[in-house]
């Protein structure tokens, strides 16, 4: 699961020297612009509501003749095929409304914090993923996928009727997808609900719902068939995952209070 390591908002700046992270890190522009130049001898040049992503271990500079300000994110444990450094669009600035909520989160005392945190992020690093591939994938795939993403949660959601509204012959569609992103929308839609019941068992709220509630609430209809198919993915029953991860945090809050 990715982590949020840091989050700051950057003023007015005019060079940041050559430096490198451990970790991903990711720039949200939101004032001026810049570029970025990178030990190999490549560069990125952008804008006010352009994003960068920068993976691990490689040394860049950062540099602007009239200054830029930035939200800037550091992330461990981000399970991505992304190997180079890569710029997407920010349409409407909605990545950035979300890193300043983030980041306000980040400081703020409040309720659920941890969580509340973590689905920003997911949330963001999705929408980030989701724009790389907007530049990588055919209109249609992306537009599948995320017709996808947006209804994994409804159960009565009709994964036919959603390919039949799209311009393309459905089978020809389903070929493409699979082509592109190497699985099929059946599978891509299964995976993203396991992935969600995952986040639901392994949360602190997890036990003020039943079973069958996390299943419903990550878009299955049939809780038997969730579990199975959650076991398959991970090894173990929904039940023990969640039994497991309570028992954990039962250890540790009762370790802070000896």
């Amino acid at each position: 699961m990715a982590t949020l390591l840091y989050i700051a908002k950057q003023p007015k700046t005019l060079l940041i020297p050559f430096h490198k992270h451990i970790d991903w890190e990711i720039i949200c522009c939101t004032h001026g612009s810049g570029q970025l130049n990178f030990s190999d001898g490549s560069t990125i040049t952008y804008l006010q509501n352009e994003i960068v992503i920068i993976p691990p271990l490689v040394l860049h500079t950062n540099i602007s003749d009239g200054g830029f300000k930035n939200i800037h994110l550091v992330i461990s444990n981000w399970d991505t095929a992304l190997k180079m450094p890569f710029k997407i669009a920010d349409k409407d600035g909605f990545i950035r409304t979300l890193a300043k909520r983030l980041q306000m989160c980040h400081v703020a005392d409040i309720k659920n914090r941890a969580i509340i945190i973590q689905n920003y992020l997911d949330l963001i690093l999705n929408l980030i993923v989701s724009g790389i591939e907007e530049n990588q994938h055919s209109e249609y795939v992306v537009l599948l996928r995320n017709k996808l993403l947006e209804n994994f949660t409804d159960e009565n959601f009709n994964i036919i009727a959603c390919m039949k509204d799209i311009p393309l012959n459905p089978e020809y569609l389903r070929k493409l997808f699979k082509k592109e992103l190497g699985i099929s929308p059946i599978q891509f839609l299964l995976k993203i609900r396991l992935e969600s019941a995952n986040r639901l068992l392994l949360s602190v709220q997890s036990n003020k719902h039943k079973l069958n509630e996390i299943a419903h609430m990550s878009g299955f209809n049939d809780s038997l068939y969730f579990s199975r198919m959650y076991k398959k993915k991970y090894g173990m029953s929904p039940k023990n995952k969640m039994q497991s991860f309570l028992l954990n945090t039962s250890n540790i809050e009762r370790k802070q209070h000896e």
